[in-house]
């Protein structure tokens, strides 16, 4: 079943629960695309393929104070999301794929798309191994407001699917959002008949005015109750535990290169202040090698 509409998902309700794909036709979206489709089939969700644009000629003045919708970049607009309806059933012809085009900045519709969506699942270029902050990258305003987990796929992170060969590697420091990110990163993992890892770090030399054997103390608890909690709700799944003392976004993105997905939580500062310096999430989107989740606490 697939639709193409243009406006606040007008005329025809939403589907709940749906995995949502930005796409705009370029090869970094055709690799989330594919990526989106295979999980929607993973989770038995329907697929919604939402492309957004509000550029210049998007609308016309035929009047003073009058605005109206060029035709012709509709067309064009329709067109590219139809291009990603029909890509996704090409690779699953079972799935239900919903198409939805948005007049309005690809971010704002995302964000709007995840209040009601299952996960937004966005392609990246990506800057390799950079650890700062990209302003205006869609998927770093995505992953910051939205009311859902946010993926971030890389076309070459394709070729290292979450499974048996390459597992879950998540980041915790005990927070809510932390604990939200390793329950994600436990039900991906178990999907897959993956191994999940569980990582806390102490910040290095970023930690100040705390006692280190404190410190890593509790991060050793902090590791050690996370994988307590995911064994009893997952009995199956291999579980493993790891404490490095260094910042948290260099031991994530290093561990990117053996993994087949990352997972962070946002917003989140557990037992000590410092354990997640900075803007981890956005060091990991900007520098992983592999599919990334950022997962926020869902009582925020």
């Amino acid at each position: 079943m697939t639709y193409v509409e243009v406006g606040e998902w007008s005329e025809r309700p939403r589907p709940r629960g749906a995995v949502v794909v930005g796409y705009n036709g370029r090869k970094h979206s055709q690799a989330a695309l594919d990526w989106a489709a295979d999980d929607a089939v993973r989770r038995g969700a329907p697929l919604v393929v939402l492309f957004a644009a509000n550029y210049p000629g998007m609308t016309v003045e035929p009047g003073p104070g009058l605005l109206e919708r060029d035709p012709v970049a509709l067309d064009t607009a329709y067109g590219v999301t139809a291009r990603g309806v029909q890509a996704a059933l090409d690779r699953h012809p079972e799935l239900a794929v919903f198409g939805a085009t948005e007049v309005t900045s690809p971010p704002r519709a995302l964000v709007e798309a995840s209040w009601d969506a299952a996960q937004v699942v966005l392609g990246s270029r990506g800057r390799g191994r950079v650890f700062g902050t990209l302003l205006g990258s869609v998927a770093f305003n995505v992953s910051s407001q939205a009311g859902c987990p946010v993926v971030v796929v890389r076309d070459r992170s394709l070729a290292r699917p979450v499974g048996p060969d390459f597992g879950v590697v998540v980041g915790t420091d005990g927070s809510a959002a932390a604990s939200a990110a390793v329950a994600f990163a436990a039900g991906h993992a178990t999907t897959a008949s993956a191994a999940l890892e569980i990582v806390t770090c102490t910040g290095g030399h970023q930690v100040e005015d705390v006692d280190e054997q404190q410190l890593r103390a509790a991060a050793d608890d902090i590791a050690a109750a996370a994988a307590a909690e995911v064994r009893r709700d997952h009995p199956d799944l291999v579980v493993t535990t790891r404490v490095e003392d260094c910042p948290a976004e260099v031991v994530l993105v290093e561990d990117s290169a053996e993994a087949g997905l990352v997972v962070v939580g946002t917003r989140g500062r557990g037992a000590f202040t410092g354990l997640l310096l900075g803007s981890v999430s956005h060091a990991v989107i900007d520098g992983a090698e592999c599919v990334v989740a950022v997962v926020d606490d869902p009582g925020i």
